[in-house]
């Protein structure tokens, strides 16, 4: 891990909920936006492992797939300990409740697993905790 590592921007996650990208940075863009929209990743751009045609680019809590030049998903760590390019902002103190009421808003299906629930819209799925803590997001 790079420790000098910085993010160039933060941003709050109910506008990557709302507009399903980072900045002009979504699902199906070229890989060529990543670098031009969140600068020099945290690491450097590896295979997922030696024979993967998936490359894996890390920057802080913001985790982004490409395969043959397109990103694929952009998977975001809200639990995690890395620096935050995504940050929780206005939502940091929704219950489980709130996140029912959006998940009703937009459609979404809500699927309870283990400990834990998953709400899963067209092109998003949101991981909460019991007790409404978003743990991970993930555009697809």
């Amino acid at each position: 891990m790079n420790k000098e590592w910085e993010p160039i921007f933060q941003i709050e996650l109910i506008d990557i909920i709302n507009s399903l990208h980072i900045k002009k940075l979504h699902v199906g863009s070229s890989d060529s936006l990543i670098n031009e929209t969140m600068g020099e990743p945290e690491l450097p751009v590896a295979r997922l492992n030696r024979k993967s045609k998936i490359f894996n680019h890390l920057y802080g809590n913001v985790n982004i797939l490409s395969e043959n030049h397109t990103v694929i998903s952009i998977n975001i760590d809200m639990h995690g300990f890395r620096k935050k390019m995504v940050i929780l902002g206005s939502i940091n103190s929704w219950k489980f409740d709130d996140w029912l009421a959006l998940s009703k808003i937009k459609d979404w299906n809500v699927n309870q697993f283990c400990d834990g629930v998953r709400l899963e819209g067209k092109g998003i799925v949101i991981c909460l905790l019991p007790d409404g803590k978003v743990e991970m997001v993930t555009l697809s």
